[in-house]
């Protein structure tokens, strides 16, 4: 398990905002790099990716980040909801027999 150089194809850059791996990047022990990357091997070396923080901070930093977005995303789909049904019961069909 050596590192082939196909990795840098897929390196990812320092996200702005949030940290890395709350933006969906992996990391290669072996080539030492972020990556943008779907599976869960490296596709240079073979290794697994690591998804996860090690360090403590990072892990609770990931953990705030994620249950914000979560609640963020449930706010969303209930305004969407609640939209949908307000539509739906206050519509009148113009032809009323």
């Amino acid at each position: 398990m050596t590192c082939k150089g196909i990795c840098i194809r897929h390196r990812a850059q320092r996200p702005a905002s949030y940290g890395r791996y709350a933006t969906g990047q992996k990391r290669c022990q072996v080539c030492s790099i972020f990556m943008k990357w779907d599976g869960a091997w490296c596709p240079c070396c073979g290794c697994r990716v690591r998804t996860k923080p090690r360090n403590s901070k990072f892990k609770q930093k990931l953990k705030i980040t994620r249950k914000v977005h979560n609640e963020n995303k449930n706010k969303q789909h209930l305004l969407l909801f609640y939209r949908k049904n307000d539509v739906t019961t206050n519509s009148s069909s113009p032809f009323v027999n």
